[in-house]
Order: C-alpha cells, then sequence, then structure tokens
C-alpha cells in the first residue's frame, strides 16, 4: 500500500500499513538470501568435488588441490565454480577445454617438481593420462 493511501487512516492503521510494507521487504530479503545460500552451497559441493578430482589425478595433499584450482582459474581468467564444473564433467565427458586443460597440467607440475625436490618419489603424468 503506498504511503500516500495511508493518510485516510486513523495513525493506528498507517502503523500497521508500515510494518506490513516492512515486512513484506524483509521476507523478500530473506528469500533472495536463501536462493544465493542454496546456491552457495551447490558451488561448493561442485567445487569439493573438483579438488577431489585434482587430489587423485595429480596426487596431491588435499590442500594442494584447492592451490591447483586456484591456479587454473587464475590462468584461465575464469571463476573457479566454472573450472570446477568443467573438471568434474571431465571423467565423464573426456573433454576438458583447451585453455582449462593447459592450464592444469602446468598447475599439477608445481607440487610435482616441489615433491621431487624433497627427495619424495615422483610420479610422471603425460598429457596420455589426462
Amino acid at each position: 500500500m503506498p504511503i500516500d493511501a495511508v493518510a485516510h487512516f486513523p495513525i493506528e492503521r498507517q502503523y500497521v500499513a508500515i510494518e506490513r510494507d516492512d515486512l513484506l521487504k524483509k521476507i523478500a530479503a530473506l528469500e533472495e538470501e536463501v536462493g544465493q545460500l542454496r546456491q552457495a552451497v551447490v558451488s561448493h559441493a561442485v567445487i569439493d568435488q573438483a579438488i577431489g578430482v585434482v587430489i587423485a589425478r595429480g596426487r596431491l595433499l588435499p590442500g594442494q588441490g584447492w592451490d591447483v584450482l586456484r591456479a587454473v582459474s587464475q590462468n584461465t581468467n575464469t571463476k573457479v565454480r566454472l573450472i570446477a564444473e568443467q573438471i568434474v564433467q571431465w571423467p565423464y565427458s573426456g573433454r576438458l577445454p583447451e585453455d582449462i586443460r593447459q592450464a592444469l597440467e602446468a598447475a599439477l607440475e608445481a607440487p610435482l617438481a616441489r615433491r621431487a625436490d624433497t627427495g619424495r618419489p615422483r610420479t610422471p603424468t603425460t598429457s596420455a593420462d589426462r
């Protein structure tokens, strides 16, 4: 109800109309927030799955999986969520966009090189493995 329309009502009804408008605005804001939170939960799950794929593929420690995803995102100028979606679909589709594949290979090499420097066995990966 518009504010100027409430001027015809007694003062008590005006407060009720204003309170109702405030409540409707709060409900709309909360509904929007719930939608954003639901999307965040889905995105988080996909990112966690992609980290698992990266960890298994690169034989990495769990903390390194996130670093690899972030590096691929930065090197391709693509959001982490979109990189994660591509990586999660990759085992099923057998396809990974070329720019993401190249960035992933480069990002996976960094932990392997550090592992070789520490004297731990290095497990080479090749393009054919990917």
